[in-house]
């Protein structure tokens, strides 16, 4: 972790400009192809859910301003980011919150993921922790906008990240993508590098071997 020297950061008048409004927070929305993500799943018998944390959450952690965090008067930099995310059983209709760390096999988190999700029984095990990326997944529709539950606490700067379900056009499979974030910290441009990132990284799943 590293502590920001805010005296000589380049974005400390926009982050004190923004530090003025009671909800600093704003969304996007964002078209993802994701057709070698099911492609890749259905060759590995991989949770489609499973695989996009993980490939979002490494698309997050390459981008400096997405691992930033506000901690009282401190602005800090993490080293990485990991994932806190919702997850439902078949045939249950209450969700419970998963956290557990990113490793930088796919196939490993998947069945990391899978053993955590069947292990967990309490809704949420107790993790203060601000270094975290939430996220979230509306399989039973589509969306284009969305909204997430806040405190009202402007030092809250973990990301939240949210899908709907998949839809088909062309010939292609592709989810819309929810961005929430903190403006103190983080700008479209900002956003815009996670979602190269993410492209990037969901285009060399094709050249992933698969398991044999």
């Amino acid at each position: 972790m590293q502590i920001i020297d805010r005296s000589q950061w380049e974005r400390n008048e926009i982050f004190t400009f923004f530090s003025r409004f009671e909800y600093p927070f704003y969304s996007v929305t964002l078209p993802v192809d994701v057709t070698p993500v099911r492609q890749f799943t259905r060759e590995n018998q991989l949770s489609f859910y499973h695989l996009m944390i993980w490939l979002c959450t490494k698309a997050v952690n390459r981008v400096p301003a997405l691992r930033m965090r506000v901690r009282g008067e401190e602005v800090v930099l993490l080293d990485r980011t990991d994932p806190s995310f919702t997850a439902m059983r078949q045939g249950e209709s209450l969700f419970r919150i998963i956290t557990l760390p990113w490793v930088d096999c796919p196939l490993t988190f998947c069945a990391d993921a899978r053993r955590a999700d069947a292990a967990q029984d309490a809704f949420i095990k107790e993790n203060d922790t601000d270094g975290l990326i939430y996220f979230s997944c509306t399989p039973w529709f589509d969306f284009t906008a969305l909204t997430n539950e806040h405190a009202l606490d402007k030092d809250d700067t973990v990301p939240r990240l949210a899908w709907g379900r998949w839809y088909e056009e062309k010939g292609r499979w592709w989810v819309h993508l929810s961005v929430e974030v903190n403006h103190r910290l983080v700008d479209g441009l900002h956003i815009g590098r996670m979602k190269e990132a993410l492209d990037a990284e969901i285009a060399a799943l094709e050249h992933r071997p698969t398991v044999v």
